[in-house]
């Protein structure tokens, strides 16, 4: 499988013109997100180490629809990497591209955190902000 590059961390112009006027509901999204990566993450490493891939590729997808809803693409299309690894046998490699993975989350979670604290003071400070990487 080719290396890709992706764009990494949470794309705020995305975000904006899918959420601009409704805060509220980024807000929860968010929130989501910090309460169910982490989760998704460990569930994918221990599946992982007892070598069960099909317990990995189902928090993979998990992991895949909630870094979507909050443009983390580059997060996304990893976990959908390491995901098509594991369905081709190719476990190695999966578990080297988890260990990127597991980076690119926790820039998002930093990320995300950081928008949070944002939208705390009000909507135009996120959307003025710009996200460190």
């Amino acid at each position: 499988m080719e290396r890709q590059h992706y764009q990494f961390g949470v794309n705020l112009d995305s975000l904006a013109e899918a959420f601009q006027g409704s805060e509220e509901v980024l807000g929860q999204m968010l929130a989501l997100f910090v309460t169910q990566a982490p989760q998704r993450q460990a569930e994918m490493s221990a599946a992982l180490d007892k070598d069960s891939p099909e317990t990995a590729r189902r928090a993979l997808h998990s992991l895949v629809n909630i870094a979507g809803a909050i443009r983390a693409y580059g997060l996304a299309e990893l976990a959908k990497v390491v995901g098509e690894c594991l369905k081709n046998g190719e476990v190695d490699r999966a578990k080297d591209l988890a260990r990127e993975l597991a980076d690119e989350a926790e820039r998002v979670l930093r990320q995300v955190e950081a928008m949070r604290k944002a939208l705390e003071v009000g909507p135009s400070v996120l959307w003025k902000s710009r996200l460190s990487t």
